[in-house]
């Protein structure tokens, strides 16, 4: 009962949890130590903060004064100065956070006093033990409506006996859990049982939810029931970005072409990438999310990201496999002879080095190379590509233009050509074999089929 109040609360953006202790602490030698009591709260623009009452400071030295404040941890990167917050409520949970930074002011050289800190999570954790630790469970919420074909009808009757149906439910069975997603009218609610890593799953659907549908998932609240403990977590969010969302290369309406059950398989197949190439699953989530950003942005920004995005895509993903599967062995031993010719000249060493750098670099496939590659495979169209080299030199090499509706027509059909060409890499990542849409200037998507190009090895 207190949980969904929580939660409810969250939902609201009227968190309001009084804390009669609260200590924050360094683990480091000498490191800070603050003792008191406070609220957490969240702010109008969805920040969870503890509004904190120092009554007790200890190891405020080795700090760094910027102006009038003293930061603390003083290197975000030393994991020795890394800030811990435990607190407890007045109903007796233990409250805990971690990664966050603070600025004390100066002039509170002695408590009492009132400090903000603001943090990205809040979390509890309770042990059960007598709950079975032989299924695990993970349910969160979200206000961004997942874009996923439903296939389960809900029925709601009120308290006069009217009932509404409503197809609302997704059920899916992937490996050991079974997920189950539901759109309520003010939220999204999702659950999953079964054998599964709580971490793994939850990422993956992030990604699912938000690569399907064009929006950014951003769930306020997590629990996690994973052996004889729950974790329950309050997160950050974004207020502003709500209701944003960019052009989705997928669509929940369709019929046939193998829908519903392709649009399925991308989750079953983003949680097989994550486990097994945890490289190509980070690449793809966090190129996705450089341009889900970009595009709410000015025009040149999304121009110069989108460029960079399919260039990341290509190099940390499609490249290494590409080279693996054109090794040119007549090239590499001629490169191996050269260089060991060049190695017994009578040379400065570093006139030596020059050379041989540049042998080393025959053969290389670069990003443009990667694509030519692609187009010859039948993954990307030439035209595709074309659009790609022309925004990403246009980025990297811009020229004052006169704003016009020709030139403002021309940008809008490459930045068009150039994410078909991205969803086309990030769909290929993780297997998918079914329509998506292709995006042209001045007409609707065009939702079609291309045949299935293997290009990575999905081992």
């Amino acid at each position: 009962m207190a949980a969904e109040k929580l939660i409810d609360s969250m939902r609201d953006g009227k968190l309001e949890l009084h804390c009669v202790s609260v200590t924050i602490t360094q683990k480091c030698q000498g490191g800070l130590v603050l003792k008191g009591y406070g609220v957490l709260k969240t702010n109008k623009v969805g920040t969870i903060y503890l509004e904190f009452i120092c009554l007790e400071a200890k190891s405020k030295s080795g700090s760094v004064v910027t102006g009038f404040h003293e930061s603390f941890p003083d290197d975000p990167f030393d994991q020795s100065q890394k800030l811990y917050l435990e607190a407890k409520s007045l109903g007796g949970d233990h409250i805990y956070a971690e990664e966050f930074s603070l600025r004390i002011s100066i002039f509170n050289r002695a408590a009492p006093y009132r400090l903000h800190i603001f943090l990205h999570e809040i979390y509890i954790i309770e042990s059960h033990k007598r709950l079975p630790s032989s299924k695990n469970y993970m349910f969160f919420e979200l206000m961004e409506i997942p874009c996923i074909p439903t296939n389960k009808m809900n029925t709601e009757s009120s308290s006069y006996g009217e009932e509404s149906h409503s197809w609302n439910e997704t059920e899916i069975q992937i490996e050991g859990a079974r997920i189950t997603v539901v759109k309520r009218n003010d939220r999204v609610e999702v659950r999953a049982t079964g054998d599964f890593d709580a971490d793994e799953l939850y990422h993956s659907l992030l990604f699912y939810f938000g690569l399907s549908s064009g929006r950014l998932p951003q769930p306020y609240c997590l629990i996690k029931h994973v052996g004889s403990e729950i974790f329950l977590y309050f997160k950050t969010i974004r207020n502003g970005l709500r209701g944003k969302k960019i052009p989705a290369p997928i669509t929940d309406t369709a019929v046939g072409e193998g829908f519903p059950a392709c649009h399925y398989a991308i989750l079953t197949s983003i949680l097989k990438v994550k486990r097994n190439n945890p490289l190509r699953f980070n690449s793809a989530y966090s190129q996705w999310q450089r341009v889900w950003h970009s595009f709410q942005s000015e025009n040149n920004i999304a121009i110069l990201s989108l460029g960079v995005a399919v260039e990341g895509l290509l190099n940390d993903v499609f490249i290494p496999e590409l080279k693996r599967a054109n090794v040119d062995q007549e090239l590499e031993e001629a490169k191996t002879a050269l260089i060991n010719g060049i190695g017994k000249l009578d040379a400065r060493h570093d006139h030596k080095q020059t050379l041989i750098s540049s042998v080393e670099r025959w053969g290389n496939i670069h990003s443009a190379k990667a694509l030519t590659i692609l187009v010859e495979k039948g993954l990307v169209l030439q035209d595709e590509k074309k659009a790609w080299g022309d925004l990403r030199n246009s980025a990297a090499h811009p020229v004052f233009k006169e704003n016009n509706e020709a030139s403002e027509l021309k940008a809008r059909e490459r930045i068009s050509k150039t994410l078909t060409l991205f969803y086309r890499l990030v769909l290929n990542v993780f297997d998918y074999d079914g329509p998506m849409y292709e995006f042209r200037v001045s007409n609707k998507p065009e939702f079609v089929k291309r045949e299935h190009v293997q290009v990575l090895d999905q081992n």
